[in-house]
């Protein structure tokens, strides 16, 4: 009898708990949510000087976003934002942007390529977001703002290297 007792006070208590705290019953069912999705940040910049062996993404760094953020959080994907704003308007000028553009996608290539390719890969579509992630493996998209007259100066960005 004095076991039945015992049992009964701690399943009050458990229910009394529960009652009090609906915080935590709300925070389970989020939680539980955010496991089954695919969770994605759709705007993170990045800085290319943290694309090197000895300081790069795939290390806790004091950045907006890199890989340990990503696994801690439990974020998916993240959509790399390719910005570059541009000097001058003219030729100089939409060279400089080019070219930093170009070295932010070369970046991010070195990141999913040689840094970290077991822990993050490169996607390019839907199907592709939903194959790493079935895999194990954390994502990324390349978001980028390209200027229609790179073409006018003669300055056409390789296939190989755009992701998008």
């Amino acid at each position: 009898m004095k076991l039945i007792t015992t049992f009964n006070v701690l399943l009050l208590i458990t229910f009394a708990v529960q009652a009090q705290n609906p915080e935590a019953e709300l925070y389970e069912k989020a939680r539980a949510i955010h496991e089954k999705v695919i969770t994605i940040d759709t705007h993170d910049d990045i800085n290319i000087r943290n694309f090197t062996d000895s300081l790069n993404y795939s290390m806790n760094l004091d950045t907006q976003v890199n890989i340990p953020k990503m696994e801690e959080g439990g974020l998916d994907v993240s959509w790399f934002v390719v910005y570059s704003g541009q000097g001058e308007l003219n030729a100089d000028g939409y060279k400089g942007a080019y070219e930093n553009a170009m070295s932010s996608f070369k970046a991010i290539h070195k990141l999913v390529n040689e840094f970290a390719p077991e822990k993050i890969g490169l996607a390019t579509s839907s199907n592709e977001v939903r194959k790493l992630v079935n895999d194990g493996k954390l994502v990324a998209i390349v978001m980028a703002f390209r200027s229609p007259l790179l073409h006018q100066f003669h300055i056409n960005p390789s296939p190989s290297i755009l992701p998008i």
